[in-house]
């Protein structure tokens, strides 16, 4: 990362664990904007990395679905539109927010 340009904060972090029955988080976040803010979800273990786009357990090892607002990030196994028979994430992964500024 190029930060001769923008700084950056991490405001919150903590980990995200779906390898279990849970059915989503809600994260309060306060002074997280989605104007000048991010989430981002990094894998913890490398079994939750998918090893190729043949993978048959693609959707246990994807990134969960991120619904970001002001003030809080819903981070759910699987896109809420999805059918009951999709599979979900089951990663367990660390999840990052950022504000940066230029």
């Amino acid at each position: 990362m190029d930060t001769t340009t923008f700084t950056y904060q991490v405001i919150w972090q903590g980990v995200i664990d779906f390898s279990g029955a849970v059915p989503s988080y809600t994260f309060s976040i306060p002074g997280f904007n989605p104007a000048n803010c991010v989430f981002m979800i990094i894998p913890t273990r490398v079994q939750d990395v998918q090893s190729s786009e043949t993978d048959g357990s693609g959707n246990q090892k994807s990134y969960p679905y991120v619904t970001p607002s002001v003030g809080q990030v819903v981070v759910r196994p699987k896109n809420p539109s999805s059918g009951a028979s999709t599979l979900q994430s089951r990663i367990v992964a660390k999840g990052y927010a950022i504000r940066y500024s230029t």
